[in-house]
């Protein structure tokens, strides 16, 4: 009891940040619960990477957002590469850690369900989960007092958020290649590549040309495309259109 009621303002900020709800709320320091949540956090996302044998960019990023959601400064983040690397070794039992974790954010709580989440969200990275992953979170479910069905639906839920967030990816990449433009690259040139492709394409300004109306349709087509594609872009940049 002592131990969940320690650092109680810690738990909930995070919480806040991990759920979404308040991403930008500062952290308090959190003392041993920090630790402890750190620690099983990547202990348990090193292992999950390492199942199959090898660990890819997308699943470390994956684990840096975390990181800076959790409001880890430099320390920290250290100590939580640490953690992963720990995990990854086919000797270290995670479960322990898990167990630990319980201590401090107590059974069915909303931060142990948001840690399922997060480590069903890495699973899913490479695409479908597989045998020895699905063990592995069933096992960290349980000593977090989730059901066996609850599992499976959390499973499904983080399913369905990585088909989404895949979908929109691809989406997202569509756009910026209708617009000639690297994802990297600043935003002051979202806006000139825009003008300069429907210069070249707005019907308009090739009305006056003379050109067939199957030419006069395509250059339609297209610049509803470039429009559309700079909307996506400026909207996923969060830059006024």
């Amino acid at each position: 009891m002592i131990g969940l009621l320690q650092n109680r303002a810690y738990k909930q900020a995070i919480t806040n940040r991990l759920n979404g709800s308040a991403p930008g709320a500062m952290v308090p320091a959190g003392g041993r619960s920090q630790k402890i949540i750190n620690r099983a956090m990547f202990a348990v996302m090193g292992r999950i990477a390492k199942l199959d044998g090898r660990v890819t960019t997308p699943e470390v990023n994956y684990a840096s957002i975390i990181m800076r959601l959790l409001g880890l400064d430099p320390l920290g983040r250290l100590e939580a590469i640490d953690y992963f690397e720990l995990g990854k070794q086919p000797e270290t039992d995670v479960l322990p850690f898990v167990r630990e974790l319980v201590s401090s954010i107590g059974r069915r709580s909303a931060l142990a369900r948001l840690f399922i989440k997060i480590q069903c969200r890495l699973a899913f990275i490479k695409g479908d989960i597989r045998l020895k992953e699905k063990i592995l979170l069933r096992d960290v479910a349980e000593s977090l007092g989730f059901s066996k069905a609850e599992f499976l639906e959390i499973c499904r839920e983080m399913q369905i958020h990585a088909s989404l967030k895949q979908e929109n990816g691809k989406f997202l990449r569509n756009a910026y290649h209708i617009l000639q433009l690297e994802p990297d690259v600043e935003d002051g040139e979202i806006r000139r590549a825009y003008l300069r492709m429907m210069s070249r394409y707005h019907p308009d300004k090739l009305v006056r040309e003379n050109l067939s109306e199957e030419t006069l349709r395509i250059a339609q087509e297209k610049s509803t495309a470039i429009r559309s594609a700079y909307e996506t872009v400026c909207g996923f940049r969060k830059i006024r259109a």
